[in-house]
């Protein structure tokens, strides 16, 4: 419903009475008291409106902005709006929930915000610290690259780098959370800081103390390169210490599925830089977005209207300036390698719902497969483009086998039988040790579990009683050896066991589902396996990408958003992290 303010005025014992009233429509993360009109709807109605009683002369209480601005600073906090638009007054009217006299200047605006942010903070803490599962951390090196270079904020200062930290978990509703914890500035510029200093005394590790979490943290990722690598070790060393990391040691850091592709898109158009400049010169690409695949379908596009001869040098003065067919070949290889990891990008990183861990394994499996094949009938310079994307894809496979075969195995279209399959066709990666060592793994995994949540049942019990039968009768006989040895059998009889994961590794696996949902299973299952199913739930949380969705098919660093980072640090970070939040509004 739109914005109201109604008069009413009416006699009651001799009184003159006043009514100013404004109306609401619903709002997101907005509360107020339900009034209802001549229809029957009903309507928000907030504390804007006033009531004032007189005796004789009309008098109309002040009207009171307080709430209004409450209002709107939990509007800004749970809605993607950018945050500069509430410097105009009339923006923020356009909403058309707000009294006409609400006139916020925009550091009253920034104030309430940091407040509505201070109380969301103490309700998110209650729920990560009452979480009873663990976290996965990630943390996201980030770039201004907009067009003018450096963004600069309101307090005149310039930066470049900015770092998130986020914590990833399967709520009790078995929701996949993604929560922003702490968003910073990383490099000033004119400033000679240590990065990973710099990093380690403003971000991480006090973040980790602000929010209480640091011994729930079950694995991190961040991006492949040298400072990331740096810096997850000196995170590595901070958890040890506040967590007994033990086995998860070797599973803790999670490398970045969307930067290997990036790196291999980017490689393979680097050794054809020039002959894309020379593609250029007769074809007009129809975007310079820095996004790979938006590059590929350009040379692609190119290569279409070159294989019909519509591309002609006759415009060009010097002919040495256009690609010959041997380049044109080469840009046709690349573009070839380059649509196979498109295909899986799409299948992991397009789809509406985020995809989970359990998944990875599979498409990565995929695309080695693809480019093996491809590598097989190239020769050449393709070739050897493909043989370098098949060194990269088994560089990750080596450092992520263990954590991904896991994540599968917790999946139930896959268990034990897909990590058997993937390992008898990789060739040349030790397959037969991998099967054993990932079983044993999962084993090890589930045994702390068992450990740490103790169920009343956890297991089945099964009694053989094949070939038993009461001990011979000895007529005539004082012989007693028989009867305490079946005394003796039955004081140390105890029932064989199976464990939830030997029977949930048992039975047969599902069909295979496009649509399938493994946390809607596994909520389900929970029941059956009470114990599995909090495993699974850690596992199905690693964020083993730290791209989505449009993110993941950048040539350059990951953004920031634009409309974020010009704010003050303050206020940057409190938006951040609120709107990530805001789903519980």
């Amino acid at each position: 419903m739109n914005r109201c303010h109604t008069l009413i005025s009416r006699k009651n014992d001799g009184f003159d009475m006043v009514l100013i009233i404004s109306c609401f429509s619903d709002m997101p993360g907005v509360s107020g008291t339900n009034e209802s009109d001549n229809s029957g709807d009903s309507k928000d109605a907030k504390s804007s409106s006033s009531v004032s009683v007189t005796k004789g002369n009309v008098k109309v209480r002040e009207y009171d902005p307080r709430q209004d601005l409450r209002a709107l600073g939990q509007w800004i906090c749970s809605n993607q709006d950018p945050p500069k638009y509430f410097e105009n007054v009339d923006y923020i009217q356009s909403i058309g929930v707000f009294n006409q006299l609400f006139k916020p200047t925009f550091n009253e605006v920034e104030s309430e915000c940091m407040e509505e942010y201070e109380r969301m903070k103490v309700e998110t803490k209650k729920v990560l610290r009452n979480f009873d599962g663990q976290i996965s951390l990630s943390v996201d090196v980030l770039t201004d690259n907009n067009d003018f270079g450096q963004c600069s904020n309101n307090l005149g200062q310039h930066y470049s780098d900015y770092l998130c930290i986020s914590a990833h978990f399967i709520d009790e509703k078995w929701k996949l959370r993604k929560w922003v914890l702490y968003f910073c500035t990383l490099s000033v510029s004119g400033q000679s800081d240590d990065l990973l200093k710099k990093c380690e005394d403003r971000g991480i590790f006090r973040s980790l103390e602000d929010w209480g979490i640091e011994n729930k943290i079950f694995t991190l990722t961040m991006g492949n390169d040298k400072f990331c690598n740096e810096v997850a070790e000196y995170v590595k060393r901070y958890i040890q210490v506040q967590k007994e990391l033990r086995r998860n040691s070797q599973l803790f850091r999670v490398y970045c599925c969307g930067d290997l592709f990036r790196e291999m898109v980017q490689d393979a158009f680097d050794k054809i830089e020039d002959i894309v400049h020379k593609v250029r010169r007769v074809y007009t690409f129809t975007t310079d977005y820095p996004m790979w695949f938006l590059k590929m379908a350009n040379l692609q596009e190119a290569l279409k209207l070159w294989s019909i001869g519509k591309l002609s040098s006759k415009d060009v003065i010097d002919s040495h300036d256009v690609p010959s067919p041997e380049e044109w070949n080469k840009v046709e290889g690349v573009c070839k390698a380059v649509e196979s990891i498109h295909e899986v990008s799409g299948a992991l990183f397009e789809p509406e719902i985020r995809v989970t861990a359990n998944v990875y394994l599979y498409h990565l499996h995929e695309l080695r497969e693809m480019l093996t094949r491809m590598s097989i009938g190239s020769e050449g310079f393709n070739r050897s483009i493909v043989e370098g994307m098949l060194g990269k894809v088994d560089e990750y496979w080596d450092h992520m086998f263990l954590l991904l075969a896991i994540s599968a195995a917790l999946d139930p279209r896959f268990k034990m039988r897909y990590i058997e399959f993937v390992c008898s066709k990789v060739e040349g990666r030790d397959g037969n040790s991998q099967v054993p060592a990932v079983l044993e793994a999962i084993r090890k995994q589930f045994d702390e579990y068992v450990i740490r949540f103790p169920e009343k049942r956890n297991c089945a019990s099964y009694s053989h009683s094949e070939g038993q039968s009461d001990p011979p009768v000895c007529a005539n006989h004082t012989f007693t050896v028989l009867q305490d040895y079946q005394q003796f059998i039955q004081s140390n009889h105890h029932p064989a066991k199976i464990s939830e994961l030997d029977i949930y590794l048992d039975q047969p696996v599902l069909p295979w589902s496009q649509d399938f949902n493994p946390l809607a299973w596994w909520r389900s299952a929970a029941a059956k396996y009470p114990t599995l199913s909090r495993m699974a739930r850690d596992f199905l949380a690693i964020p083993v990408s730290l791209s989505t969705c449009g993110e993941a098919y950048y040539t350059l660093s990951r953004p920031a958003d634009e409309h974020m980072i010009c704010l003050k640090p303050d206020l940057m970070n409190a938006l951040m992290c609120a709107r990530s939040w805001a789903y519980r509004r």
